[in-house]
């Protein structure tokens, strides 16, 4: 725009509509520049930008710093009237428009999609695969990289949520074919963590032109909290107050509670207990035995409590009590048989889980841990009406709140039908003598899905994220020790 004067002054009766389209062309040239800082500097912003528009086109830095030259020559010949800068900047104009048009062709009819789990725990090593499909008949897609996005879904500002942007490359994929390639996740907050869109880019073959595509490819992953081991006194207490309760329910059978198993006659058995319909098909007396269940239904009541100006270590103690009651939660699952487990929850809003003992509950109740979001508790007094209904004389009522020890949530202490409720404080000193929370092998129930395999190395080096991180696989056939950082992760055939 500084030059569109003098050089509009050569264009003689044309000139006003020479400062015309220089100052059109001009001030385009700045959006776009502006729309491409935008893009380099803002993830959010460059998001989206993005969706606006499947396709996108950058410059990177080589690129800029060539199109400056490019346009310090061409301005300089037209001033100066010297047809060797016009000759240096057509010259360079050539490998300009050639790597951009070779990156749109590669582009073309390539299609990419993730695999990932539903499910994984916090600190747990999550592996996530890329495919990437060429369908064009006769070129193969060369330095094709793909970038992933993820972030935590939370209703509080939390600083601490976590962003990341892994990349991987695909050094070449032939026509008619697909290669996958795998980045490693270490997720340090539970929570629902929405992926997608996934961004495909390449700039082959002398990287002055990037040029890509969006791919929307929603996902998800739900984290569940770290799960630790409940001490053998927890165990102990529950033992003894199963075997102190007296208990007066009905019963399936004469001696004992529960339905087991059909055995043979035996002499001094009661002819009450005979299954005739079996006896009557194996022409054998047979007789139903039953066994006695003791075991407890468990009610836990969870208060995640938070301070209008919530500080680190009230996020600790919430995250703490998250871990203790699925703890104990996954513990009396796995330990129970033939009783009920209710669960809930009241922070943010109130969430209410029941299921019975055994493992197919597991999941159930991580994903409502794991999704709890922490408040005011306004709402606890609607908890205790919830509890008041579900509680029994069977069941064993546990309370543990996120608030400072000495205060008890109001309606505790006036409650008369939850008087053996065991109330415990979310700090480090109140859970230790009950409570260990010890690195060990991730809870899963049955609906866990398929861990997606492995079959990409190289290293991951994202944009620093706050809390989590991407774990970086060694090259295969060379030594860990003299893995090189790369800024993006190697691919191999699928």
């Amino acid at each position: 725009m500084y030059s569109a004067p003098k050089i509009s002054s050569q264009f003689g009766d044309q000139k006003p509509y020479a400062v015309a389209a220089f100052g059109v062309t001009g001030i385009f040239l700045l959006l776009w520049g502006l729309r491409l800082v935008a893009l380099r500097f803002t993830p959010a912003a460059g998001s989206q930008v993005s969706r606006l528009n499947r396709n996108r086109v950058m410059l990177p830095r080589e690129g800029m710093m060539y199109l400056l030259i490019m346009i310090v020559a061409f301005v300089g010949s037209l001033i100066g009237r010297n047809n060797m800068l016009m000759l240096v900047f057509s010259i360079m104009a050539g490998p300009f428009i050639l790597n951009g048009w070779i990156t749109f062709t590669l582009l073309k009819r390539n299609r990419v999609r993730r695999q990932l789990p539903e499910r994984a725990m916090v600190g747990e090593v999550i592996p996530v695969e890329l495919t990437l499909e060429n369908q064009k008949f006769w070129f193969s897609s060369w330095l094709m990289v793909v970038r992933d996005r993820l972030r935590q879904e939370s209703q509080l500002s939390d600083p601490r949520t976590e962003t990341l942007e892994p990349a991987v490359l695909f050094a070449s994929v032939r026509p008619r074919s697909s290669r996958s390639a795998c980045y490693q996740l270490q997720l340090n907050h539970r929570g629902r963590y929405p992926f997608g869109p996934l961004e495909v880019s390449t700039r082959f073959p002398i990287g002055l032109v990037e040029r890509g595509f969006i791919e929307p490819s929603p996902g998800e992953l739900i984290v569940h909290p770290r799960v630790g081991r409940m001490t053998p006194r927890w165990r102990r207490e529950s033992q003894l107050a199963s075997e102190m309760m007296l208990q007066r329910s009905s019963r399936a059978g004469t001696f004992d509670d529960e339905f087991h198993h059909l055995r043979e006659f035996r002499q001094g058995d009661s002819q009450r207990s005979i299954h005739w319909r079996t006896s009557a098909r194996l022409n054998e007396l047979m007789v139903r035995e039953f066994e006695q269940n003791r075991d407890r239904s468990l009610l836990m009541l969870v208060e995640l409590w938070l301070p209008d100006d919530p500080q680190p270590r009230d996020c600790d103690r919430v995250e703490l009590a998250v871990s203790f009651a699925a703890t104990a939660c996954v513990e009396h699952l796995m330990q129970t048989r033939s009783v009920n487990q209710d669960l809930l929850i009241a922070g943010s809003a109130i969430t209410a889980w029941k299921a019975n003992s055994g493992a197919m509950a597991v999941d159930g109740v991580l994903d409502a841990l794991a999704l709890a979001e922490p408040g005011d508790a306004s709402g606890f007094h609607e908890l205790l009406e919830q509890a008041h209904v579900l509680s029994s004389s069977l069941s064993r009522i546990v309370l543990v709140t996120t608030r400072p020890p000495g205060s008890l949530p109001v309606g505790i202490t006036g409650s008369e039908r939850l008087q053996g409720i065991e109330v415990f404080h979310a700090t480090p000193r109140a859970l230790a003598p009950w409570f260990s929370l010890v690195e060990g092998v991730p809870v899963r129930g049955t609906g866990q899905s398929r861990q997606p395999h492995q079959d990409g190395n190289g290293a991951v080096r994202p944009k620093p994220p706050v809390e989590g991180r991407l774990v970086s696989t060694s090259a295969s056939g060379n030594p860990p020790g003299e893995q090189k950082e790369n800024p993006i992760l190697r691919e191999e055939a699928s």
